[in-house]
């Protein structure tokens, strides 16, 4: 009923002008496919509104999130909904503080905090808007640290963020990106590896933990490849995709 509303809650003209549509595709380490990401975006600024729909291997849906519109993209909350294990999530930032509803699975408890939002906070996809804001500074080889939402534990943790050289990515002059929590708190997620494109600095690989938990109960890892830039793609595309019933069955491959 939440996708409902949203969409009839969206004015005309957002329907009918075209949004842009970018295609993420993740596999295992080891190559075996994993999901699609499918994100759909109403302009390429940052803080625009966002959609993503999970898919199985197969093309059926298993998950969807929601990122609203905001002016503040490192930081913006968002909603998210994983049929098959039943985690979903609700974080919402306003102002100086934000709320984070968790649950982990089907049979747990949902959990609710409310947090003070650091300066410099980064949540979610905001990671990616946060290395587009720093560019300059990680591109003269400065060390940046942000602190970044874990929902899961319900707070902020600090990571630091490097820039590791130059590379050429399928055909395309790239940055290498690496990002690791302090070692005291090595053991919630390990070191996260991106690419970007030098020149319009898009991500173009996503190589570490999944927010997804798999059939296990665990978080994968996954190696996310965006081989293709943003394309326009009518609204229609993404009301039809969006509104697919989310399927509980679909098996990611385990770690």
């Amino acid at each position: 009923m939440r996708t409902i509303w949203l969409l009839l809650c969206l004015p005309c003209t957002a329907l009918a002008s075209p949004w842009l549509r970018i295609e993420g595709v993740a596999t295992t380490p080891q190559g075996a496919a994993a999901y699609r990401e499918l994100h759909w975006q109403r302009s390429a600024q940052d803080g625009s509104e966002r959609w993503v729909l999970y898919q199985c291997p197969d093309g059926r849906p298993f998950a969807r999130k929601h990122l609203p519109a905001t002016l503040q993209a490192q930081a913006r909350g968002y909603t998210l909904e994983d049929r098959r294990s039943g985690q979903a999530a609700e974080v919402v930032a306003d102002g100086g503080t934000v709320v984070v509803g968790w649950k982990e699975a089907a049979a747990s408890a949902r959990r609710q905090r409310r947090l003070s939002l650091p300066a410099d906070a980064v949540i979610d996809a905001g990671f990616d808007a946060a290395v587009r804001l720093h560019w300059p500074a990680l591109m003269r080889g400065e060390r940046v640290s942000l602190p970044f939402l874990v929902p899961a534990r319900q707070r902020f943790y600090p990571v630091q963020v490097v820039r590791s050289g130059s590379l050429r990515w399928q055909g395309i002059d790239a940055q290498s990106i690496e990002v690791s929590l302090d070692t005291w708190y090595g053991g919630i997620a390990p070191r996260l590896s991106l690419v970007y494109a030098s020149a319009d600095r898009r991500l173009l690989e996503f190589r570490g933990t999944s927010n997804l938990r798999d059939a296990r109960g665990g978080y994968p890892q996954v190696v996310v490849r965006f081989a293709s830039a943003p394309r326009e793609s009518a609204a229609a595309e993404w009301q039809r995709a969006w509104t697919q019933p989310l399927v509980a069955d679909c098996a990611v491959t385990p770690r």
